[in-house]
């Protein structure tokens, strides 16, 4: 059996962490008040038909008219044991129980703001979202260049985002808020704010190492992982290790992709997620374990195609970019028919040319 398959099947036993939240209050105090309000109701209704002598439904239209202001005046309470009712039930319970309401709606929708400011918020029933769960020490910059990414891609730009961090105490920094980005105020490793970040539907997590200089890091890495996948076995983790040794383990966790930490380039982080094993390459780039980019004295005006078929035919390697003459400017991946005037080929090989340039 496979381990998605595992962990699905162990999903269905698993109980919703239960969360206090501005919803689940405004809800229960919405719930209270409409009890109140139907026993008032059924009570001035049987009250009617004591006092007044009035049939129940008629004992019922006297009291939606009143509780409701309408007052149409085809019915009224004439004697005083009625009268003192619909004083106590309806005057004052009624509008009392309608007042609370109102003020309780609005002390939801100041606890609402409040509570999506600071991280408090609830977003489980969220779904296909992205999930990024933060480091020990999070920046503004690297998290607005990594919504950014995944804005600017097709696949993940019309997603909500979520960004479970423990390092905003006092909100989202305004950039990362004009980003539409939803909080949540805890770490990976907390159930609550796991399930507060809405991690049972989420369609792609990103777990990012808490320190990237620190090995044991990737043990807090682990656990997420482990978390998540009791949870959600079908989204996409994307996780970072800081030990080249972890990642099998990170693999076996239920990790789909593994990436070193990349601070500088958080478009790497989203490039490695949607184009699986491209980090791999760039990572030997990054560390000269296997291919390099050489950057080779060559002046050309010809076909950009010709130059590549040139320098593969050769064994030279593969010519991925060049250096514009006139400009200087480095330009990456011209068209195969584009016409060249360049004085530096860039090409992507195993071993060093004869000629190349420092």
């Amino acid at each position: 059996m496979t381990f998605r398959r595992k962990r699905r099947k162990k999903r269905s036993h698993l109980l919703r962490i239960p969360v206090s939240t501005p919803q689940a209050r405004l809800s229960r105090n919405a719930g209270v008040a409409v009890c109140y309000m139907a026993a008032i109701i059924v009570l001035h209704g049987f009250a009617m038909m004591q006092f007044e002598g009035m049939p129940f439904a008629d004992g019922l239209w006297l009291t939606m008219t009143t509780i409701t202001t309408v007052g149409y005046g085809d019915l009224s309470a004439s004697s005083w044991p009625g009268r003192l009712t619909t004083v106590l039930l309806i005057y004052l319970g009624g509008i009392f129980i309608v007042g609370k309401f109102v003020g309780d709606f609005f002390d939801y929708r100041l606890s609402r703001r409040t509570a999506i400011k600071t991280g408090k918020w609830d977003f489980s029933d969220m779904e296909d979202h992205i999930i990024v769960i933060g480091t020990e020490y999070d920046y503004e910059n690297y998290f607005t260049r990594l919504i950014e990414e995944f804005r600017r891609e097709e696949a993940t730009q019309d997603r909500e985002i979520v960004l479970l961090s423990s390092s905003f105490k006092d909100g989202l920094p305004l950039p990362l808020e004009n980003l539409m980005v939803n909080y949540v105020q805890g770490a990976g490793g907390d159930p609550d704010a796991l399930q507060r970040a809405g991690i049972g539907r989420a369609k792609i997590v990103a777990v990012l190492a808490w320190n990237e200089n620190e090995r044991r890091s990737d043990g807090k890495t682990f656990d997420i992982i482990h978390r998540i996948r009791e949870i959600n076995a079908d989204a996409q983790i994307i996780a970072e290790c800081v030990d080249d040794t972890n990642r099998i383990r990170l693999i076996e966790a239920g990790a789909s992709v593994v990436i070193r930490p990349i601070r500088s380039y958080p478009e790497m982080t989203v490039g490695a997620l949607l184009n699986p094993g491209s980090s791999e390459i760039l990572e030997n780039l990054f560390t000269g374990e296997g291919e390099k980019i050489v950057c080779v004295s060559d002046k050309q005006e010809e076909v950009w195609q010709d130059v590549v078929i040139r320098y593969v035919s050769n064994g030279e390697g593969i010519p991925i970019a060049y250096r514009a003459k006139k400009s200087g400017k480095i330009v990456t991946v011209p068209a195969p028919d584009q016409l060249i005037a360049a004085d530096q080929i860039f090409v992507l090989t195993r071993e060093s040319l004869t000629g190349a340039a420092s």
